[in-house]
């Protein structure tokens, strides 16, 4: 088997109306999706990051035209590291139906079968709390346990207390301020106001150039810390005891990686996202199933946020899990008529 060819096409898929906030900046921002086409009649997909040009994709497809996928190295496949990913996902989607096997038997084998996955708000500015709170209900009635919202120190405790008021104490909060609490101080002081709700952590409360900002605030209050790193980060943070969760991400295989380092250390972890489409989630429900650690929800929202996921089946969702594709390679299958609906021409 030889690869004979890449196709690329841009595309950008709206927010749906509840996510108006976004519609302006984040969904304008494209992302490329390969298809990977062989001699054997196999055809291996890929979904890049938010932000990298088709011309960068196209650039560097030519590396990878007469290689066969079983004989790469799945681990490193020797492209610049802005595009592992999106090249990782094709090939490991080609080796895995050449062998006839999911994607998690070639990352070792699943832990999981269904991985638990969060619902998302981003912050709505002044009615932020109301609209959260009408959100979180929606995710609730969807069978959703945890809500990941984005939070801001001005609001964050009327948003939380109308998130309660709202769908019960049951729901489980992260809070994502994107270090906007800057200062420990008011990190702590927003801590000790929330100690009564059901806050499942705090993600990057504050600026990060300081680790030992992090080990202050885990001694000063209870709610669980989280840090959004990876590789050396995860390594430094851990050795200070900066944290107790890590959100993390990369190519498959990075992601296993960079989560071994957490379970050496006795750390859950999830995987990030950047509300991405169906093919590159699919490729972080897979790496979620075949890593040990990954037992907290992960940022799989396409299906909450997005117009479409350009898959003709969508990811299984049901009840806040994600049932792992168990079909060869990635399991799943880009919808050529979104393809061409949302294309950037």
């Amino acid at each position: 088997m030889k690869i004979t060819r890449v196709e690329t096409t841009t595309v950008a898929v709206p927010f749906v109306p509840r996510m108006e906030v976004l519609n302006a900046d984040l969904a304008k921002i494209p992302k490329v999706i390969i298809k990977v086409f062989t001699d054997e009649g196999l055809i291996g997909v890929g979904e890049s990051y938010r932000g990298i040009s088709e011309e960068t994709v196209r650039e560097h497809s030519s590396k990878i035209i007469g290689k066969n996928p079983l004989d790469m190295n799945l681990q490193e496949l020797g492209l610049p590291a802005v595009l592992d990913h999106v090249f990782e996902q094709a090939i490991c989607d080609l080796a895995g139906k050449a062998l006839k096997v999911p994607v998690y038997k070639l990352l070792g084998g699943a832990y999981r079968m269904d991985v638990p996955v969060s619902a998302w708000s981003p912050h709505h500015g002044p009615r932020s709390p109301e609209k959260t709170a009408a959100i979180a209900e929606l995710a609730a009635e969807m069978g959703y346990e945890i809500i990941k919202l984005k939070a801001r120190s001005w609001d964050i405790v009327e948003t939380v207390e109308a998130i309660e008021k709202a769908v019960g104490p049951d729901m489980g909060i992260v809070c994502d301020p994107n270090t906007q609490f800057e200062h420990l101080s008011t990190a702590v002081k927003i801590a000790r106001k929330l100690d009564r709700y059901n806050i499942v952590c705090f993600e990057d409360p504050i600026r990060k150039e300081n680790l030992r900002s992090y080990v202050l605030l885990r001694q000063k209050i209870d709610i669980p810390i989280a840090l959004h790193i990876v590789g050396v980060d995860i390594i430094n943070a851990v050795k200070m005891g900066a944290c107790d969760i890590i959100n993390t991400g990369g190519t498959m295989y990075e992601f296993k990686k960079n989560a071994a380092i957490a379970e050496l250390a006795g750390m859950p972890v999830w995987h990030g996202s950047g509300v991405d489409l169906g093919v590159l989630e699919a490729s972080y429900v897979h790496a979620c199933a075949a890593t040990k650690n990954a037992v907290l929800t992960s940022d799989v929202f396409s299906e909450f946020c997005r117009e479409d996921d350009i898959l003709i089946e969508p990811l299984e969702i049901q009840n806040g899990l994600t049932r792992v594709p168990n079909k060869p390679g990635l399991g799943v299958e880009i919808d050529d008529k979104a393809l061409e609906k949302y294309r950037v021409r």
